[in-house]
Order: C-alpha cells, then structure tokens, then sequence
C-alpha cells in the first residue's frame, strides 16, 4: 500500500519503466513544417499583403525545399469559361522589400499558360539565403472587388533523389514598388507540424523531432502536442502514451521518460488513451527543436498505429489589456498572474540522471 503515496510523477515512473517497455527508441523521425495565416484571408483587387516565415536563420531546416500556394473561395481560379481575370500573383522572397524574387508564379509560368495557385518548388541553403525569413507577397488582380483566399508554405524535408534548385540560383533582382508596399505590414505565419503517420509494436518506443522555430523576442511559448490512434478493426484496445522533451532535457540524444516525468505533468500524457495531449509551457532558454516519444500501448504484441500532430500559434497580441477602471485592472492583473504562474514549466534539472540509463 506505500505505493500509494508515492508522488505521482515517481508512481508513473515505476508504471512505466517496469519490463515489458522498451527504453530505448526503435524508431526516429521528423515532422515536416507548414507555415498559414491563424484564419482565412481578404484581399481587395489591386491590394498587396506580405507575409513572413520565421526560419531561426535554417538551424533547423538546410537543405529542405519550400512551395508556396494559394487557394481562392469565393471566385475560381482564372476560369477561361467566363473570361473572368482572377487569380493572385505569388512571389516568394529572402526580405521584406522582395527586391529578391526566388519564385514567382507569373514569370515562372510556362509560356502562354496562365499563373498556377502556386509558386516553384525551391531549395533552401542557409549559407546563400541572405537573411533570417522566407517572404511571401501577395497582389490580387482585378477581375474581382475582393478575394478571400488561404495561403500556405509548405516546407519538405529532403529526401533520396529528391533535387530542386536552389533558390538563390532562381532569383531575380527587381526594384522595390514602394507604392504598393506603403503601410504594408508583414504577418507572420504560424507554424504546423504536418501531422505524422507512424505505428510501432505495443511496448516500443519512438522518437519524433518537432523543428518550431521560436520567437526570440517572446519569454516563453505554450503549445499541444496530440497523438491520436484510430479505432482498431475488432474494437481491440489500444494507446499511446507521450512524452515531451526540449533539446536541453535530451541526454545522449533520447528523450528518456524517467526525464520528463521529472520535469513534470504538463510534458507527458501516461493515460495510454487513443487521445493523448501533452501542453508544455517552453522557457526561452530552452528554445529550438522538440521531440516527443511515443510510448505504443496495447495487447501484447499488438501493432499500434498513430498521428501526431501539433500547431505553433503566435501569441495574442496583447495578452494584458488596462482600461482604467481600477476594479477592472486588478481583476485583470491577478488573472495575468495567476494564468502566468500556472502555466509555468518547473526549472529543468540538468543534473538529473534518467533511469533508464542506469
């Protein structure tokens, strides 16, 4: 009955480290990055918007490539049927002025063919980009007063066989059209992690490497990470459970559990459910890649299959708003506070030895 005392984080632990789990992971892999808007867009004919995609200067993505595209909702796509002139004009850019164009669905279109809803597929070197953010600049044409259209960047890792140029070897010079740029803000994109199809035998582990890219000017960022299963074909049972580590919980380069349950609740998930969520809070100083393990749970070996998925949204942008009311601002400040305190992750360890290497 002592076990029963025990604190929570120590009774995990020794659920989870008992035999039968494998410690180590069988399986490694990583999440490819998209970069969208937090909600649809609106644009007027003639109007341009500029968008940006946080790359932390390539120290997660070198070598991959990127596709920029478009979809419109409310008018097709150029349709020759009607003679309609509606579509977008996409140019993609290393800066803020896009006086570097590396991919452009109106030059890069093929002779006497209309623009595509999408730009050319580019590689990304780190060493030749020239900045820090991929740009993305959009510029409704005039077939219709207003476009409502989402925009997404979608960043693939590199794969065998896989070549395309690089994007620095496409770009064009162009001059700056300031007019259309005047009081012209840059949004940034948030990030989504594509989700991750993968399946390991029930008592194995594997590790998956999340490459969000944070904001440095920005204390600390919350974020969900889901695993979900699906039902098996003879409703046999079935889970996961996860666990989150930052690059500094890493040792050897394994996220161990006995780590991050150590660290505390809001980085894992033991429920074994086939709805698993953990929502860590990360401190700056831990910023750069994720990586979540997947504990696979179910009847003896038992083939267990998952999806993992998560999203890096910005973060409001006025998180504590005063109105003068004195009654008003107290209520809001403690509420600040209190929310604050809640949510922050315990003080990493960095002297703690995971059990599992013992």
């Amino acid at each position: 009955m002592k076990l029963l005392y025990l604190p929570l984080c120590a009774l995990v632990a020794v659920l989870l480290l008992k035999p039968g789990f494998s410690a180590k992971p069988v399986k490694f892999g990583t999440l490819d990055i998209n970069y969208a808007p937090d909600s649809a867009l609106v644009i007027n004919e003639g109007e341009t918007q500029i968008f940006r995609a946080p790359l932390c200067k390539g120290q997660m993505l070198d070598g991959w490539s990127f596709k920029a595209k478009v979809y419109l909702m409310n008018v097709p796509w150029d349709s020759a049927e009607v003679g309609d002139d509606t579509w977008l004009h996409i140019q993609v850019s290393n800066g803020p002025d896009i006086t570097t164009v590396v991919a452009d669905n109106v030059r890069d279109a093929p002779s006497g063919l209309d623009p595509q809803p999408y730009a050319r597929q580019f590689s990304y070197n780190s060493a030749k980009w020239g900045s820090d953010d991929i740009y993305i600049k959009i510029t409704a044409a005039r077939g219709s007063p207003t476009y409502q259209y989402g925009l997404e960047l979608a960043g693939y890792q590199s794969h065998e066989g896989e070549v395309y140029p690089d994007g620095m070897d496409l770009a064009e010079k162009v001059a700056e059209n300031k007019a259309a740029h005047k009081g012209c803000g840059i949004e940034t994109l948030e990030q989504v992690a594509v989700p991750y199809k993968d399946h390991l035998t029930s008592g194995q582990t594997g590790q998956y490497k999340i490459p969000f890219c944070f904001d440095s000017s920005i204390d600390r960022r919350s974020l969900t990470v889901n695993t979900l299963v699906p039902e098996a074909i003879n409703e046999a049972p079935g889970g996961v459970a996860s666990f989150l580590c930052s690059t500094s919980m890493l040792k050897n380069d394994i996220c161990w559990r006995s780590t991050v349950t150590n660290r505390g609740g809001q980085f894992y998930d033991a429920s074994g459910a086939k709805v698993n969520s953990v929502t860590p809070t990360i401190p700056h100083e831990e910023y750069g890649p994720l990586f979540l393990l997947v504990l696979a749970q179910g009847n003896y070996q038992d083939q267990v299959d998952f999806t993992i998925s998560t999203k890096l949204k910005n973060p409001p942008k006025y998180s504590l708003q005063l109105t003068g009311n004195h009654g008003k601002d107290m209520h809001h400040i403690m509420t600040y506070l209190k929310d604050s305190l809640e949510t922050a992750p315990l003080p990493l360890d960095r002297d703690f030895q995971p059990k599992e290497e013992l």
